[in-house]
């Protein structure tokens, strides 16, 4: 008994997919309305507050009482309008115009909603019926064997390629080359700016020449001769298939320190050279 209620069960949720039966009926309404009755609502407490507020002595929230002042509307007129509508008055009230506004948003977005609600009962219909057909269903079912056997042929006398290698460590130098060259960069600037804060210099023959470049150009090389020796894909693919040893903190403590005391030193020159 049991085992017949869960497969009963388990039928009716694969027949009926989830959500599927709320999507068909058309009770969207039931989302929509209340939010346009609220914003209905809203809008017509802020356009009459103000006169209830006077009234009965309620807080304006405008930063005290309000003053009336008096204000004739003057009519709307249409004659521009009534060359495509004829039927048109050749003028309205502010009030009436208003009204007439709102009347056509609301006619709108009901008519747009009513159309679209209707459009997708449509589709949904036309689509259940579509599943439900013997003919559809025998369609299906020859393109599913007919897809199986298109993919045993496939397979049938393929054998299966050797999976590339993913390592690409050719990648890591060329970004911790261009990474060293920034850095590179970064000390030319510190070393022009405390030796030769001007950026020039002269030479015998009286000519003013930039010292950043050739400063640059020469770590460069230096940096790019060392990277050369020691930064190569085939070392970094044998470090990366035996570095299992432990973090070596006495180094990074160690170089952390030293580069604390160079950053003290340069900035003890920066200041001797600017106070100087």
């Amino acid at each position: 008994m049991a085992t017949g209620a869960f497969s009963q069960a388990d039928e009716s949720c694969s027949e009926t997919p989830a959500g599927e039966e709320l999507l068909n009926k058309p009770e969207s309404w039931k989302t929509w309305l209340p939010l346009f009755g609220i914003l209905v609502l809203f809008a017509l407490v802020t356009a009459v507050w103000p006169a209830l507020a006077n009234a009965f002595s309620l807080p304006s929230f405008g930063g005290g009482s309000s003053t009336t002042i008096p204000f004739e509307a003057e009519p709307i007129h249409l004659e521009s309008l009534q060359t495509v509508l004829p039927f048109l008055p050749d003028s309205i009230s502010p009030v009436s115009a208003a009204l007439a506004v709102s009347g056509l948003t609301v006619a709108l977005v009901v008519g747009m909603g009513g159309g679209l609600s209707l459009l997708s009962k449509f589709v949904y219909n036309m689509r259940d019926n579509t599943l439900e057909a013997e003919a559809y269903a025998a369609h299906q079912k020859a393109l599913d064997l007919r897809g199986k056997e298109q993919i045993k042929q496939m397979r049938d006398g393929r054998s299966a390629d050797p999976i590339p290698s993913h390592k690409m460590p050719r990648w890591s130098v060329i970004s911790n080359t261009l990474i060293s060259l920034m850095f590179v960069g970064l000390t030319t600037m510190v070393v022009v700016r405390n030796f030769f804060p001007e950026g020039t210099r002269m030479t015998e023959d009286g000519r003013i020449v930039s010292v950043t470049m050739p400063i640059f150009i020469l770590f460069a090389i230096l940096t790019l001769f060392i990277l050369g020796i020691r930064l190569r894909p085939q070392k970094l693919d044998a470090l990366d298939a035996t570095d299992f040893g432990a973090i070596p903190w006495d180094f990074i403590a160690v170089l952390i320190s030293g580069l604390i005391m160079i950053g003290l030193g340069i900035g003890v020159m920066t200041y001797l050279n600017a106070s100087g």
